[in-house]
């Protein structure tokens, strides 16, 4: 059950990773360095769901319901950024712009993925508003620091991010009352959403615990332990585990 769950929780995490990757590639002008690193990281993010949709398929019992069921995998693993550079080679259309209509696309698919594997954890105390409101007010802060403090979009967004994560580099500082303000608002926004993301994570796997053992395994632990004082059962004791256990039996 923990080991679905980790699962599930990984290949989330990389999709809203790989998000990240293409969300900072279209928004953003990184340099060549960074620019080189995103993409190394990003194909080894597609490497890993291509691993892990061949590895499913193969395993699966129904080949066609496996490919209906998981159509947003299927389409997640689709190489879009060497189709647009082989493109690239023979000059055809306006390959930039598909290029980038490409990665909207592809943005958008692994934002279904990652609400897919992570449907039932953002459902948990309803931490999807919660994630949603920390996104926005992100976006919204770089957006008045841009204005407030006379900086780059790129840099506001830095900046906005390290603050509502309380990291506070210190690099970039806001010299206006709105300015502060604005960076006061985004560190209680930061504290709330670490505060009710540790929260999730221990409902989370608490519920899982509980749902996970099911009247069966109750039985059977509680025989287990009647077992464990063996000499002080009595016959009808015995019989009576043994007529519960064979019902289990039967209903397999």
């Amino acid at each position: 059950m923990y080991k679905r769950i980790c699962y599930e929780i990984f290949i989330a995490i990389l999709s809203l990773i790989s998000c990240a990757i293409i969300l900072v590639q279209l928004t953003l002008e990184p340099s060549n360095n960074i620019a080189y690193i995103l993409d190394i990281s990003d194909n080894i993010i597609w490497v890993i769901f291509v691993i892990d949709y061949v590895v499913r398929f193969i395993f699966s019992e129904s080949k066609l319901k496996f490919i209906k069921n998981n159509k947003i995998d299927l389409i997640s693993i689709i190489p879009f950024n060497a189709i647009f550079q082989s493109l690239r080679m023979f000059r055809i259309f306006k390959v930039l712009k598909l290029a980038k209509i490409a990665k909207l696309a592809r943005f958008a698919v692994l934002i279904c993925k990652f609400k897919n594997r992570a449907d039932k954890f953002l459902k948990t105390n309803n931490f999807q508003y919660i994630l949603i409101i920390t996104v926005v007010t992100v976006f919204l802060g770089a957006f008045g620091i841009s204005i407030t403090e006379n900086k780059s979009f790129a840099d506001s967004l830095w900046w906005s991010f390290v603050t509502i994560t309380t990291v506070g580099y210190g690099d970039i500082s806001p010299a206006t009352n709105t300015g502060r303000i604005i960076a006061s608002i985004l560190m209680l926004v930061g504290i709330g959403f670490v505060g009710m993301l540790t929260g999730t994570i221990a409902t989370y796997f608490l519920t899982n615990k509980k749902k996970s053992k099911s009247y069966r395994d109750e039985v059977i632990e509680t025989i287990q332990e009647k077992l464990n004082d063996f000499e002080s059962l009595s016959k009808e004791d015995l019989e009576d585990m043994h007529k519960t256990l064979l019902s289990f039996v039967e209903q397999d």
